[in-house]
């Protein structure tokens, strides 16, 4: 009986990771599908059954499977609740895959488009995307050689492993500035497409290469690169996380309460700016530049 409990919540895991898999944009085939969720392809075929009877519309496009968002319907509304005795369950069979419980046949049933799970898998591929993002960033920080597993390139409909140098993310972060050695190009990567990301042994080696139509950092763009090191007060470091977010690759935090950015600005201005307008908050430790352009800009303040 304990046996025939332990394969049912495999199953029912493979489902919520299976919805997880086909949520976004670019779908995956059933071989990768199958790879992924170490079963086989004809089990993949018996979910995609089981997710439309649940209410999902499993749709195939370029030999590849999704999950398809219905137009036009708010997806944050007339969701469904599990007891919170449910979501305990719930909650540990993904931690740890708990013993067996008789509550996943209710939650079974309440997995459908009304259920708080569609919304919750939803919530795990953002974060899955925000995991990716995190990685690419110690990358760009780092300047390491970055492996893009599983890429999926659209044009050519193949899905492969790709050693970039990242170099920058998109003002969204929906993509990156990578520069790839196989190709010796600039090449833009969008992340959604990325299956796994792995921060590879050797650093950039090819930095003059890097090329960017234009860093946008602080609100400027342009091709010069000034080097600045800045220790932040908790309140600075704050609102250059929230109000530039291409700055957080090159913002880190030590021992818990120091703050830094390091890295290198295409403009003065704008950083100046951020500054400026935080008096005591922000001190320069590296860059003359903006030393000196602070200066100046003070010195016209008050003559």
């Amino acid at each position: 009986m304990a046996q025939a409990g332990k394969i049912e919540q495999q199953k029912i895991l493979r489902v919520f990771k299976l919805i997880n898999l086909l949520q976004g944009n670019i779908g995956k085939p059933v071989h990768r599908l199958a790879e992924l969720l170490e079963t086989d392809e004809r089990t993949i075929y018996r979910y995609f059954k089981l997710l439309e009877a649940l209410g999902f519309e499993v749709i195939k496009e370029f030999s590849k499977y999704k999950i398809q968002q219905r137009p036009g319907i708010d997806q944050t509304l007339n969701y469904g609740t599990f007891s919170q005795e449910e979501s305990q369950w719930l909650k540990a069979l993904i931690e740890r895959q708990g013993k067996g419980n008789l509550l996943h046949d209710s939650i079974l049933q309440k997995l459908q488009v009304r259920s708080e799970v569609k919304q919750g898998t939803e919530q795990l591929f953002k974060a899955n995307l925000s995991r990716l993002v995190d990685e690419i960033g110690k990358g760009i920080q780092d300047k390491k050689q970055v492996w893009l597993k599983d890429y999926y390139s659209l044009s050519s409909d193949t899905t492969s492993d790709r050693l970039v140098e990242p170099v920058a993310f998109s003002s969204t972060y929906e993509s990156i500035h990578a520069f790839e050695p196989e190709s010796n190009r600039m090449k833009v990567f969008k992340i959604e497409r990325i299956g796994e990301v792995v921060i590879a042994t050797q650093g950039w080696k090819f930095e003059k290469k890097h090329q960017l139509p234009g860093t946008q950092l602080f609100g400027f763009t342009g091709k010069n690169r000034f080097k600045v090191k800045l220790k932040l007060s908790k309140k600075a470091y704050q609102l250059m996380m929230e109000e530039h977010p291409n700055a957080r690759p090159f913002m880190e935090v030590k021992n818990r309460n120091q703050f830094f950015f390091q890295g290198e600005i295409p403009h003065l201005p704008g950083l100046a700016r951020f500054i400026l307008g935080l008096p005591g908050e922000v001190m320069v430790e590296e860059g003359e530049e903006l030393k000196a352009y602070l200066a100046e800009q003070l010195e016209r303040t008050f003559s």
